[in-house]
């Protein structure tokens, strides 16, 4: 079952900003008190099954939104919007309706009664990503732009997806699922649907730790809008290769793009980005190119690695002789690419896949 992704508003007046200081910025107990005599037997249990710590962070909407809070399930990526920007980022850990649970953490609303929809989150990591990003992807084609994300919404399918990979988004869901996939020796499961997680050092935060021993999300936003940027660029230049993400147990690739059928032709490649073109980084997406490469699905024919500017002369040229390519922003507000000399790709493809391709998760 794919990933939805629920727009959720949190910080938009001076009581959300208080309920979102008390069960959003830090874990609410749930073991104890009010909020434990309030809840089932049910919900309990299944609560300490994901929290097993007795706390949790919370998140609730009242009975306006039953219809969309009835499609929340485990693993779904929530943004928690308010003062123009994404504030948080979470991942749903359990949804259940409980007005009385509801009324255990925060004041009713004013309108609408209890905050009776609640959910649990299991990843959790604050952010400051701007509407005029989130706006790139949740945009239709013939939008006007400016919204502003009055209202919760749940998006699925493929306009998740288009979140999901727009932010760099991994749960900690979908890389459990991986995980064990891959641990029950499945050679040729299915390439997952885009999924991901958005990042700390992009928005000057420290990340948060999810509640339960799970993969917190990790992803820069710079890295994320040059991502966004250049797969708009490869469409528009006339690439028709399907634009997906390899999912392995090593971790998830920005980019994977594979042709749609053998007659198109074109090259399965794998591409990493990175916000800086120091040496540092130029190293990061080499390993993690090599890192992913021998998890793919299909045979490579190239690895690139994607920066907001060109690296060094010498880092290309490194970066070349393990036939890796390189793309970059030109000044024309398009992309430039170095392509590795053809010798050193054939040389180097026997050590990309020693084995062939194994099949990612």
């Amino acid at each position: 079952m794919s990933t939805s992704v629920l727009i959720q508003p949190s910080f938009g007046n001076p009581q959300a900003r208080k309920n979102y200081s008390k069960t959003l910025a830090q874990p609410f107990p749930f073991d104890n008190g009010a909020l434990r005599d309030a809840l089932s037997v049910a919900e309990y249990e299944h609560l300490l099954t994901v929290h097993p710590e007795g706390s949790a962070r919370f998140w609730a909407t009242p009975r306006n939104q039953d219809k969309i809070m009835s499609r929340l399930k485990h693993g779904d990526v929530v943004l928690f919007t308010g003062q123009n920007h994404v504030k948080a980022i979470g991942e749903v850990g359990l949804s259940f309706r409980n007005p009385d649970a509801g009324n255990a953490m925060w004041p009713p609303q004013e309108t609408h009664g209890p905050y009776l929809n609640v959910y649990s989150l299991i990843s959790f990591q604050e952010t400051e990503i701007p509407y005029t990003d989130l706006r790139r992807l949740t945009d239709a084609p013939n939008s006007k732009g400016g919204d502003n994300y009055m209202g919760a919404r749940l998006y699925d399918n493929d306009r998740a997806a288009r979140i999901l990979d727009g932010l760099l988004i991994e749960t900690a869901t979908e890389y459990a699922a991986t995980a064990e996939l891959a641990a029950a020796g499945i050679p040729d499961a299915p390439l997952w649907d885009q999924g991901a997680i958005v990042g700390a050092e992009a928005h000057h935060t420290n990340s948060a730790t999810g509640s339960s021993p799970a993969r917190t999300f990790v992803a820069d936003r710079a890295e994320a809008r040059l991502v966004v940027d250049y797969k708009n660029f490869l469409s528009a230049s006339g690439d028709r290769r399907s634009q997906q993400r390899l999912k392995s147990v090593v971790g998830f690739s920005d980019i994977y793009l594979l042709p749609d059928t053998i007659a198109e032709g074109g090259a399965a490649e794998i591409v990493e980005a990175k916000s800086s073109a120091s040496h540092a980084k130029v190293r990061e997406a080499l390993a993690q190119l090599l890192d992913y490469v021998i998890h793919a699905t299909t045979e490579v024919d190239a690895l690139t690695a994607l920066f907001e500017s060109a690296p060094s002369a010498r880092d290309i040229h490194w970066l070349g002789n393990y036939g890796i390519g390189c793309a970059f922003r030109d000044s024309q507000g398009g992309f430039a690419t170095i392509a590795p000399p053809e010798s050193r790709v054939s040389a180097m493809k026997a050590v990309w896949q020693p084995s062939g391709p194994v099949g990612a998760l």
